[in-house]
């Protein structure tokens, strides 16, 4: 049975974020409910700092000592996303201008999933380039195009090398 994270807790963790003007972007509950491991992924529009995340962390262990659950936990690790974590918030975009996106999105009432570039963001839109199609009947040029964020399912940066 998997485990399931109360909801009063997603509270504290939030609050504990808060404290450092940082948002709680994903929590994760891992292994056996004799030993649990609470993953946060924590970040700011700024990017997320060390100090930010041990201060987090170390709000979280004051409060264990008075929480059962979070006393139960063995583990408490709070991070940055990481560039394998979905963009969630609009102002994660800007940072990654530039960058490569796996971008997953509604088109002609369908979902489509394509590698563009991240040309542009704000806190309404992204503009992205998609690729040259290679194609031997038609040599196109990059398409680029805006995209409202609530037309965006998933989003994740790729690494290129």
């Amino acid at each position: 049975m998997p485990l399931e994270l109360p909801g009063d807790i997603r509270r504290i963790l939030e609050s504990a974020c808060l404290e450092q003007d940082a948002t709680l972007i994903e929590v994760v509950l891992r292994g056996s409910k004799e030993r649990m491991i609470l993953e946060l992924y924590v970040d700011t529009p700024a990017g997320i700092t060390l100090e930010q995340c041990e201060s987090i962390n170390r709000t979280l262990l004051v409060e264990a000592e008075s929480n059962t659950f979070l006393d139960a936990v063995r583990s408490i690790e709070v991070s940055s996303p990481g560039t394998d974590r979905p963009l969630i918030h609009w102002w994660q975009f800007p940072r990654n201008i530039g960058r490569t996106l796996e971008l997953t999105y509604t088109k002609d009432n369908g979902l489509i999933t394509e590698s563009v570039t991240l040309l542009e963001a704000d806190e309404h839109c992204i503009v992205v380039q998609q690729p040259k199609k290679k194609s031997k009947q038609i040599s196109s040029e990059d398409t680029t195009f805006s995209l409202p964020y609530s037309e965006i399912h998933k989003a994740i940066v790729l690494i290129t090398m």
